[in-house]
């Protein structure tokens, strides 16, 4: 249970031990449900070439508090996403100051740029903590969800488009996908001024992340064989989160975005 006294809090390494709490605390402010067998098997499938550190605030034995340092697609290259929770119960007794500290040794320890965050609208004690430190608004996302226990209109594609999926594509056409995944990712609002991702970085993502399975990567096809657009979805909890859609900018305009996300 959390605490509300003010005994001695340490900054310890995190621990399988403490992945419960640790996950509690992550959907607390991600505003989530990810199950715990789901985030163990994410755990378990990290890339080990990217970076992800983590500790823990102990007090009287109880983590009341997680951080973690991560490798994150949509940030500066050179920048970490820093997630930092302390259980409300247990807060303003400096349990997200020491972690802090803890994530400002690492992140200089690891050569890192500068630091990036997501803080939900509903959380203006969080977004007020952050802006104590330095940090300022660079973008305000939404996310957006589609019941798919509701009936919703067929997808009209354009005349001669079809839409497949990447379920036993050859080496050559996972490398064709990896080259307009890069083009499309830097239209995206995140990537603007950053960049380009090298080969190595884009097959992580798209094509080498143990997330990604090859029949939610799809692909609109036109009839002379022109990969239009793709969409890219992960299993979540919830169920499926489109990561990402791009279509080229000849071929924008026709809906095609929306029936490649209603065909995931």
């Amino acid at each position: 249970m959390p605490l509300s006294s003010s005994g001695p809090i340490s900054v310890q390494p995190y621990a399988p031990k403490h992945a419960p709490t640790f996950l509690r605390l992550l959907n607390l402010a991600r505003g989530l449900d990810t199950a715990l067998e789901s985030f163990l098997s994410q755990d378990a499938a990290w890339p080990p070439s990217q970076i992800r550190q983590r500790a823990v605030a102990v007090q009287e034995g109880v983590a009341v508090g997680v951080v973690e340092l991560r490798h994150f697609t949509y940030l500066p290259l050179g920048w970490l996403l820093l997630t930092l929770v302390v259980d409300p119960a247990s807060r303003h007794q400096s349990s997200g100051a020491g972690l802090y500290r803890w994530a400002e040794h690492q992140a200089a320890t690891l050569g890192a740029d500068g630091l990036g965050g997501t803080i939900l609208d509903d959380d203006p004690d969080s977004r007020a903590w952050a802006v104590r430190r330095s940090f300022t608004l660079r973008a305000h996302r939404f996310a957006s969800e589609l019941n798919l226990l509701q009936t919703q209109p067929a997808p009209e594609l354009p005349l001669g488009v079809t839409i497949r999926d990447m379920t036993g594509a050859t080496p050559t056409e996972w490398e064709r996908l990896v080259s307009l995944y890069g083009d499309l990712l830097m239209d995206t609002p995140d990537m603007f001024g950053q960049p380009h991702m090298t080969p190595e970085q884009l097959r992580t993502q798209i094509r080498d992340n143990p997330r990604v399975r090859p029949d939610w990567t799809l692909l609109a096809v036109s009839e002379t064989g022109e990969t239009l657009g793709l969409c890219q979805g992960v299993q979540i909890s919830m169920g499926i989160y489109n990561e990402f859609t791009g279509v080229i900018p000849a071929a924008r305009g026709q809906g095609l975005a929306r029936a490649l996300k209603l065909e995931l």
